[in-house]
């Protein structure tokens, strides 16, 4: 349930799409990637809107680890549980624990995510960290709404993210928010949370230079956006 919370701004957005294109938040990996046979094989597997793969783990468990065969589509995967960057195109052999799971998101990808705090979804004006993933450029439309009425076909506003790597400076650009709805706050207070990195050797906002805090345990830095 938790993890479903800390979601909730890319499932939002996926669900819009859904809306709008008829396809599914949960869909089979043929929709993705049809020409692939491995795409029909691995049955179990399955994306979870664009830029998520999820392999089930449905094996028993082992002196505590559960090992499984994950098909990855061509293109760099980033492991969630355990911060791995994994080259796609190949079936690979990986281990899970009970508290694991396979999650497997696109390099590149920047994603909404909500903060572990929130613990309902009555609003939507919380925090929004940007979790920007390694391994290459992304870009993602974070789509929101009044979220309690029947206004959503009309009255929606959206916020395009890109991450751009040149040398060895990375560029993460927060595009203004287009639209609108009723009782939208005129304000948005994001963060932006670097993943499997080394830290920074500088940091700017609007080109002013700019605090953030690492992570060592998932080798992350995070940096608040002001308002």
């Amino acid at each position: 349930v938790r993890q479903r919370y800390v979601m909730a701004p890319y499932i939002y957005t996926m669900a819009r799409k859904g809306y709008d294109e008829g396809i599914a938040l949960c869909r089979p990996m043929y929709y993705d990637y049809p020409e692939c046979q491995e795409a029909y094989d691995f049955r179990s597997q399955y994306m979870f809107g664009d830029d998520m793969l999820i392999a089930p783990v449905t094996k028993p468990m082992i002196d505590g680890f559960a090992e499984v065969d994950v098909w990855l589509p061509e293109g760099k995967w980033f492991e969630l549980h355990t911060g791995t960057l994994l080259e796609g195109g190949a079936v690979v052999k990986r281990h899970f624990a009970l508290d694991e799971y396979g999650i497997y998101v696109k390099a590149g990808a920047v994603l909404p995510f909500y903060g572990h705090e929130v613990d309902n979804l009555d609003g939507n004006d919380e925090d929004i960290t940007l979790t920007v993933f390694p391994g290459g450029d992304g870009v993602f439309t974070v789509y929101e709404d009044a979220g309690n009425d029947k206004n959503y076909a009309q009255e929606f506003a959206t916020t395009r993210v890109s991450n751009s790597w040149t040398g060895n400076v990375q560029r993460v650009t927060i595009s203004p928010r287009e639209g609108q709805y009723a009782g939208m706050s005129a304000d948005r207070r994001y963060k932006v949370k670097v993943l499997a990195t080394i830290a920074p050797e500088s940091v700017t906002v609007d080109g002013v230079p700019a605090a953030y805090s690492y992570d060592g345990y998932d080798f992350s830095f995070t940096i608040e956006v002001p308002q």
